[in-house]
């Protein structure tokens, strides 16, 4: 019934809330053996679980299960949130939420309340839709359907057409509570990209603007785009990252929060620590570990880790980028991390003699839909198929970290992970790192 290809334990309250449901609906109907859920279902990387769909080719219905008295409102909450998610198979959505301890059933209206359901409307409902979906349930929900940008989607976001994942709801959580209780600290989160960072940041920054104006800095090539959002927010200003300075008016907001902080000068990171002794400070920067200590130099989450009293979140739910990809991307730039070997089939490698032998493999890539980045590119945005090139240039030092002759890795890093399904290599006249990628690629 989980759809999963092990056996799922079952704790003891939910089996008997599933006894009880089941119970109830054989004294409705006569044909409940036939009907199909799936149990317990998780949408992947993003940790949002239904307790059963039954999922056909008009309809989605999705019954919640409860043992103890809950709030209508809480009900209606995370009826309405399932519903969010559901509602992307574009199916109509039947929404219920079964109370054993009560023997209560009820359900979301179109309207959004909390009404008594009637057994026989939800027997009709399992009756209805066609018929039973029966392929992988995974593959009807992938996280990237979730995954709303402020900076490429400002029109959701402001809709608040999104909802954050359990990890990033539990750090906000956190932060927030602190915030309330002190007014100051320095606050940082840190993850991979894709990790959904700055949607978090920017709907704490939300919150946090209800009645008094925070300040907004975002880091990085993309400080148009981003103008363009702020210009639609309320209360939330906008400053570059290239106009921090003593006199710049930091301590008239309410609290301050930094973008992509892993790119902030050191001389601004001094500036704003200083700031969280009177102002909440609030941080998001890219997990860096796998570039070389030496390219990297001392990274911002190094010096927030010694501000007293920082408090750090590490976010790890990989969202936006395919897993597969993150993994691989990963073990190429550091070989002595050995993290989560597995195959790679939607990462592909070409080598090339010269100019022109790299010129025909890109075009061919270009050709099968890729995207190819020159090296001075801005572009920011996220892409299915992304090529990369690589040149004579780059090599691995002795501590197995990927490094390059005359300019960071760091831009190759990050563009790396602009890829949401497929990656491709060109290697130019380097044996040596081609010989690695290709290990990767062939390890069992």
């Amino acid at each position: 019934m989980s759809g999963r290809g092990y056996f799922l334990k079952m704790r003891e309250w939910e089996l008997d809330s599933m006894k009880a449901f089941v119970r109830e609906l054989e004294t409705h109907m006569d044909e409940v053996y036939a009907l199909r859920f799936f149990y317990s279902f998780q949408i992947p990387r993003l940790g949002k679980e239904f307790d059963l769909l039954q999922i056909r080719e008009n309809q989605i219905v999705n019954v919640e299960l409860k043992s103890g008295v809950v709030s209508d409102e809480a009900l209606r909450k995370q009826l309405m949130q399932n519903r969010y998610y559901l509602a992307v198979q574009g199916k109509t959505i039947r929404s219920y939420t079964y109370i054993s301890s009560q023997n209560r059933l009820v359900r979301l209206t179109n309207h959004d309340r909390i009404v008594g359901a009637d057994w026989d409307q939800l027997c009709a409902d399992l009756r209805d839709g066609g018929k039973d979906y029966e392929g992988d349930v995974e593959e009807l929900f992938q996280a990237e359907l979730y995954l709303i940008s402020p900076l490429t989607e400002p029109e959701r976001f402001l809709n608040k057409e999104y909802f954050l994942t359990a990890q990033q709801r539990d750090i906000e959580r956190q932060i927030l509570k602190k915030i309330r209780a002190e007014r100051t600290g320095a606050y940082w989160f840190t993850g991979l990209p894709g990790t959904g960072k700055t949607l978090l940041l920017y709907d704490i920054a939300m919150k946090l603007s209800g009645k008094q104006r925070v300040c907004m800095i975002h880091c990085g090539e993309s400080k148009k785009d981003w103008k363009r959002l702020h210009e639609r927010l309320r209360r939330v200003e906008y400053l570059p990252d290239s106009e921090i300075r003593a006199e710049c008016g930091l301590e008239e907001y309410s609290a301050v929060l930094v973008d992509e902080a892993h790119l902030l000068e050191p001389g601004a990171r001094e500036l704003l620590a200083g700031i969280s002794t009177r102002r909440p400070v609030i941080f998001s920067g890219d997990c860096e570990d796998v570039i070389s200590p030496d390219e990297l130099g001392v990274s911002a989450e190094m010096v927030w880790k010694s501000v007293p009293g920082v408090q750090t979140f590490r976010m790890t739910n990989r969202i936006r980028t395919n897993a597969e990809l993150s993994v691989f991307i990963q073990n190429m730039m550091r070989l002595t991390r050995g993290k989560g070997r597995r195959m790679y089939p939607h990462v592909s490698a070409g080598y090339a003699n010269d100019d022109e032998e790299a010129e025909k493999l890109l075009k061919g890539y270009l050709a099968l839909g890729y995207r190819y980045f020159e090296e001075n590119a801005g572009s920011s945005e996220d892409v299915e198929r992304l090529v990369v090139l690589i040149d004579e240039r780059y090599f691995y030092d002795e501590t197995g970290y990927l490094r390059s002759g005359d300019r960071s890795v760091r831009w190759m890093f990050h563009r790396l992970n602009q890829a949401k399904e497929e990656l491709a290599f060109v290697v130019k006249k380097n044996e040596a790192v081609y010989s690695v990628i290709l290990g990767l690629l062939q390890a069992m």
